[in-house]
């Protein structure tokens, strides 16, 4: 898979699959990364895309759910997490990345492995970067790696197995 990275007015190709093997995104290995980490898999059995359809779905707080969006940077794909009732500021980002956009639901599929809606906040190859907010959650909610499925995890659990930077990202 080719990777074209906007750098100013230049595009960097990137391989990405010799950066993360493809493993890493499989569905079954999903569950098994989720399960090891102590978390669950929600099985909605219809689809979740939006906050308030999580929300309805499970009864947790907006502030429980957890938004996993790929951004596209300067320095690369980023994964970043912030909570239901926060939005990504593309500001903050650009001050700490460079010229930003969100992915394309072609280049989310393409990075994650995963459609949008489904995008889980663990198990992606990307640079991960959390939203302190997140972490004043005993546990959060995302994406299951389907639309009708989402995943239950402490939010610590995150940023150890993603390795994950914590940024305050969201929106003042």
């Amino acid at each position: 898979m080719i990777l074209n990275v906007l750098t100013d007015d230049i595009y960097i190709f990137l391989n990405v699959l010799e950066l993360f093997p493809r493993e890493v995104c499989a569905m079954g290995n999903l569950e098994e990364i989720i399960r090891s980490l102590g978390g669950e898999i929600i099985e909605v059995g219809r689809p979740v895309i939006r906050v308030s359809q999580a929300v309805e779905a499970t009864g947790a707080s907006p502030r429980q759910i957890i938004k996993s969006m790929v951004v596209i940077s300067k320095e690369g794909p980023l994964l970043v997490i912030v909570d239901g009732e926060s939005k990504i500021s593309m500001k903050k980002l650009k001050k700490l990345f460079g010229k930003v956009r969100l992915a394309s639901s072609d280049e989310v599929k393409e990075l994650t492995g995963f459609e949008i809606g489904g995008v889980p906040p663990v198990g992606v190859p990307l640079r991960t970067i959390v939203d302190p907010r997140v972490l004043e959650n005993d546990y959060v909610i995302g994406g299951g790696g389907r639309i009708d499925r989402l995943c239950k995890l402490d939010p610590r659990k995150i940023v150890e197995y993603q390795r994950a930077e914590v940024i305050d990202v969201r929106e003042d």
